[in-house]
């Protein structure tokens, strides 16, 4: 987590309110786990539609965080499972005036670093405290949080640097003695897909991140069906398979069987998959295609993967193991991952390259699925040309690939000076974001991650 993690620059009042830079999007999210990997709810990063900087929404930005952000449906699908979400912003009044349009109770606001408490400030969150808004804050920012007394008892959370932990261990406990309830959040700087190991995440109550899941202890080869998973993956990727084979393969494996088939009976998955271009006619119904029956085999093979890994991982470690507690975070990651760079490499792909997108974005994360590290898995992985894509050739669609690396990983600058990123327009790419979180929610809940289709908290 870098120094994004404050309002960054400020922009005239006289700026039109549909201006790019008035403009509030989603730029990522965060999951918030305990020290077991338990997630409790996600943190969102914001950006102005004009900028990738990512971050906290500033004050000009509130009225668009409340209209386009915090709509019902958007909420439904950044919030996933959980009952709440960490907004970074400020507390305006009109949070206040707007508090008919979404549900306070659900918010956690991440008060802005340094603030400043002015008198709208202060009656903001003093009312808002009292619809049931929680409030967080970074313990090295503080700003005039820590000199007014009446305003600490209205804070729920401290965000302490990991790097730093041990210099506010004082602090912590002292602020707890004012306000017993305060609970810690560790952060890092850096971004990978997962953050904290599970001893880092001891030091906390919560961290923002993903904690590390445990490791697959391998013997000397890897379980029969990891490798049927495997080349199965690889029969995909090069498009030679048979269906009846594929078939079967997914009627001897249940939840391959559950996955495939809550993914093919979601319309609103078919919906948002479903390409309505110009030349579809009046005629014509559309429909999903062979690609996207493959993406579909793909996540129903990973998910396949993924799980019964975490099954034997828990044998292995003497653990009762049950679909409801498995950390699926990196799993959900790797779908969303794949879908950005699916909807880009329909821009910027030839018709071979392009249908590779998803699968390509999606096996970033092979490691996860296997419990394993990293290199081991891409020494015995099959599919070379996704390892290629990712370690410079792979033409097109590597390119796209690693411009997307590199955003995920929020080295904005090195993404932009790359060649992929050179002619990106920002809301495009918002928008890309937009639809792959709404395609991802579709997913999860058709296997059935999220077991209740309505989440309707915010309706």
């Amino acid at each position: 987590m870098s120094d994004s993690w404050s309002n960054r620059s400020k922009s005239t009042v006289s700026e039109d309110a549909s201006a790019p830079s008035m403009q509030c999007r989603i730029y990522d999210r965060i999951p918030v786990q305990d020290k077991n990997a338990k997630s409790y709810f996600y943190c969102l990063e914001l950006s102005a539609g004009n900028t990738f900087d990512f971050g906290f929404c500033r004050k000009e930005n509130v009225p668009s965080l409340l209209k386009d952000v915090l709509t019902i449906g958007t909420t439904r699908v950044v919030k996933g499972a959980y009952h709440d979400l960490m907004i970074p912003t400020v507390p305006s009044n009109l949070w206040v005036r707007q508090s008919r349009k979404y549900d306070p109770s659900h918010i956690i606001m991440w008060l802005e670093n340094s603030i400043v408490l002015t008198e709208e400030y202060k009656d903001a969150i003093t009312r808002l405290r009292r619809m049931g808004m929680r409030f967080a804050i970074r313990i090295d920012a503080m700003g005039d949080m820590a000199k007014t007394p009446e305003m600490l008892n209205n804070l729920d959370y401290l965000l302490v640097d990991n790097s730093k932990a041990s210099e506010f261990f004082t602090v912590i406990q002292g602020l707890r003695q004012k306000n017993p309830n305060l609970k810690s959040i560790g952060f890092k700087r850096e971004v990978s897909i997962f953050s904290f190991t599970k001893a880092e995440a001891k030091n906390f109550d919560l961290v923002l991140g993903c904690v590390q899941n445990d490791l697959l202890k391998y013997e000397t080869f890897r379980p029969k069906w990891q490798h049927e998973m495997l080349r199965t993956f690889a029969q995909l990727y090069s498009g030679i398979y048979d269906v009846k084979e594929v078939g079967n393969l997914v009627s001897h494996y249940p939840l391959m069987a559950t996955a495939t088939k809550g993914m093919m009976g979601s319309k609103p998955l078919t919906n948002l998959t479903i390409k309505r271009n110009n030349a579809a006619t009046l005629n014509e119904t559309p429909g999903l295609t062979q690609f996207d029956i493959r993406n579909y085999l793909a996540i129903s093979v990973g998910y396949n993967l993924f799980t019964l890994t975490e099954k034997q991982v828990c044998e292995q470690n003497h653990k009762e193991f049950d679909l409801n507690d498995v950390n699926y975070e990196p799993f959900v990651a790797s779908i969303l991952f794949g879908k950005i760079v699916d909807l880009m490499s329909q821009e910027g792909c030839d018709d071979v390259s392009a249908p590779l997108g998803f699968m390509t974005g999606f096996l970033r994360y092979a490691h996860v699925f296997l419990h394993d590290d990293e290199k081991r898995t891409f020494e015995e992985f099959p599919l070379s040309a996704v390892a290629e894509c990712y370690n410079g050739g792979g033409g097109q669609l590597g390119t796209i690939i690693r411009f997307n690396k590199l955003m995920a990983e929020h080295k904005v600058d090195d993404a932009l000076d790359f060649e992929g990123g050179q002619a990106i327009a920002k809301e495009q790419f918002y928008s890309y974001i937009s639809h792959a979180f709404a395609w991802t929610d579709a997913v999860i809940r058709a296997i059935g991650i999220i077991k209740d289709p309505k989440n309707d908290d915010f309706d």
